[in-house]
């Protein structure tokens, strides 16, 4: 990305080489934050601080940990949709990174069955993402099989339309807690639902069926070849799943 450049809204589709989360597993869970902060602020200022020559011509670098390392990647804009490829981490001193970014490089290991989605990175290295002041709640998950959307309206926990907008995990959490003294308890039902899908962030039951029911992003992702699940116009990293 020429210096300067943004990447619309600035989004992008965020890949990991598989060597990359090895090497970050190396990284106690402060810096393993730092450095996973880094790459999302490339969403926002693509250009990076060193483009690198052949070998590597086309890949760019960013300082990480107080400029002791440099994180190496590739940004490039594909029919519209950002694409922020990571490929390695390593020290600056002397050429470590470069040259093991060039072995990585060479071996092919940015094919699709070697790449690694950002939230998938996210949940292996058990990075919450509130650290890194993204919403991991803003997306909308593939609606519960419809049976199971039924089950749970006869039961009289959820209505169809809140139904509609809940996962699989989500309404069965509502059906196992949704229960009072007196038979069906919608309020706890709702809340139990809820508190499946939100986590550890903190948000109302009627903010999230706002987010589920808003507009997708939708942007085409070059590497997932899928349609980001995140709600229009949020910040940074788009999502496949």
């Amino acid at each position: 990305m020429i210096r300067g450049r943004r990447f619309p809204n600035d989004q992008a589709e965020v890949v990991f080489a598989d060597p990359l989360i090895e090497q970050l597993e190396s990284f106690p869970e402060d810096e393993q934050v730092d450095i996973l902060a880094e790459i999302v602020r490339l969403c926002e200022d693509p250009s990076g601080k060193h483009p690198l020559h052949a070998p590597l011509a086309g890949w760019n670098t960013v300082d990480v940990l107080a400029t002791e390392y440099r994180v190496v990647y590739k940004a490039t804009e594909h029919d519209g949709v950002g694409l922020i490829e990571v490929l390695c981490i390593g020290r600056r001193r002397g050429d470590e990174v470069y040259d093991m970014a060039t072995s990585i490089s060479n071996s092919g290991r940015l094919s699709p069955d070697e790449i690694t989605q950002f939230w998938e990175a996210l949940g292996l290295l058990d990075v919450v993402v509130a650290s890194l002041n993204l919403d991991e709640w803003d997306y909308k998950p593939r609606p519960a099989p419809a049976g199971l959307q039924r089950a749970a309206v006869a039961a009289g926990l959820l209505d169809a339309e809140t139904a509609s907008l809940l996962g699989k995990d989500e309404i069965e959490a509502a059906m196992e807690a949704g229960w009072g003294p007196s038979g069906p308890d919608p309020a706890k039902a709702l809340s139990a639902a809820v508190a499946r899908a939100k986590g550890s962030a903190n948000f109302s039951d009627r903010k999230l069926l706002e987010v589920r029911a808003s507009n997708r992003c939708g942007a085409i992702m070059p590497r997932a070849m899928t349609a980001c699940i995140r709600a229009d116009g949020h910040h940074g990293p788009h999502r496949a799943t």
